[in-house]
């Protein structure tokens, strides 16, 4: 019997340190864009497209883009998110609304939301 009570009570412990551990949404999938600009792309292994901004405006150099989100929210709440297309880098914020929108930020400016397709 105390065996099924410890066991009940360690599944409870390990429920709610799942639920308090907030591990960010996804970015990867196809993603509409609000800004008109083509399908952002982003795949698991964090290849992405469309996702770089240079004062407010997609840039594509060319060759390979990569992203990486961060794992934590920033104390705005939103989480850090890094563009890399040699030899340019950009670090922006997200602000998730579930996981199938999102807002990205360049400092306070919105400069784009995008939609989960």
């Amino acid at each position: 019997m105390h065996s099924v009570k410890a066991l009940l009570a360690a599944a409870a412990v390990a429920a709610s340190l799942a639920a308090c551990s907030s591990a960010p949404p996804s970015l990867a999938g196809n993603w509409r864009s609000g800004d008109g600009t083509p399908t952002k792309v982003v795949s698991q292994n964090g290849a992405c497209r469309g996702m770089y901004y240079d004062r407010g405006k997609p840039l594509d150099i060319g060759g390979g883009m990569s992203c990486s989100l961060s794992q934590s929210k920033d104390p705005n709440g939103r989480y850090s998110l890094v563009v890399s297309q040699p030899p340019n880098q950009a670090t922006y914020t997200v602000a998730f609304d579930g996981n199938d929108k999102a807002t990205v930020y360049d400092g306070s400016k919105a400069i784009y939301t995008m939609v989960r397709q």
